[in-house]
């Protein structure tokens, strides 16, 4: 564990709650925009031959693109809030996940995402994770070694950056 660290683990619901109210807006109005108007515009041409798919399976087909394209409107939503919330690029990350092929910039954000900043007990500053101490006071955040002031945790007996005795 390293210094500061503290337990980040979120449930689902409390991660969802991060995606903006107008995201779902968007994503319902796509939703009914797709069901509405484009399903009944292209089912409107289909003329199966022998050996198509039957219609329902290709209504059904229709139906999932839309909701997936809607799931993909929420989950650029998620990037962009999560990233502010971490401290990183939200423009940089938002425009990566739309324009990466694939889900590939989805992928790629999930794996380098930094950790979710936490507030200073003392200001009130969002501080990294692996800060010992808070930029903005001075606040040490988590224990430190008295010879070399690293982080140190709990347990420890010596520093393993200056090897001093520990009390």
């Amino acid at each position: 564990m390293s210094p500061g660290a503290y337990d980040t683990q979120t449930t689902f619901k409390a991660e969802m709650k991060i995606i903006p109210a107008a995201a779902y807006v968007v994503a319902g109005v796509w939703l009914v925009f797709c069901y509405s108007f484009l399903v009944p515009l292209i089912l409107r041409d289909v003329r199966p031959k022998p050996g198509d798919p039957p219609l329902w399976l290709i209504t059904l087909l229709l139906v999932f693109a839309g909701f997936v394209l809607a799931l993909w409107v929420l989950m650029i939503f998620y990037v962009n809030a999560d990233a502010k919330r971490r401290q990183m690029n939200r423009l940089l990350w938002t425009l990566l996940v739309i324009f990466i092929p694939n889900a590939i910039g989805f992928i790629l954000y999930f794996v380098l995402r930094q950790p979710i900043a936490r507030p200073c007990a003392k200001c009130g500053t969002s501080v990294r994770p692996d800060f010992v101490f808070c930029p903005a006071c001075g606040e040490s955040l988590a224990p430190t070694c008295p010879g070399c002031h690293h982080g140190i945790e709990p347990g420890w007996t010596a520093c393993a950056f200056c090897g001093a005795r520990l009390a």
